[in-house]
């Protein structure tokens, strides 16, 4: 295996904290990965592994987001609809808030809608 068999687009957000640990004298940690080292939870297969969950979400999302349209929130435009999602998986603990942004900005993409406010910015 190498890093091309898992690829991830590059907009799809990456933990830039290391690891550390307490003590005297700073220690940083670090995973090893085919002779690199990266920050806990970054080696390329945990970053795949953490896009494709996300993705998936998209996906189902994107079907979810077409039956609201159509259904009871006809109403709404196809941003208030997104962004009542968007606050509803920032809540979940199902990622990063970074990640749930990031699967809202695909499921508009992928429905061709606009992106909500809460989707590009912290919330609160």
């Amino acid at each position: 295996m190498n890093d091309s068999d898992f690829s991830v687009p590059d907009d799809f957000p990456r933990s830039e904290t290391p690891g550390m640990v307490a003590g005297a004298h700073p220690k940083l940690l670090l995973a090893r990965f085919q002779g690199r080292f990266y920050a806990p939870g970054c080696t390329p297969p945990e970053i795949h592994h953490r896009w494709d969950t996300c993705e998936d979400l998209a996906q189902q999302l994107v079907q979810k987001s077409l039956e609201s349209k159509a259904g009871k929130r006809a109403h709404m435009d196809e941003k208030e609809i997104l962004d009542q999602y968007c606050l509803r998986l920032l809540k979940t603990g199902w990622g990063t808030d970074a990640e749930m942004r990031w699967v809202i900005r695909r499921t508009a993409a992928i429905l061709g809608w606009p992106v909500p406010d809460s989707a590009l910015t912290e919330v609160g």
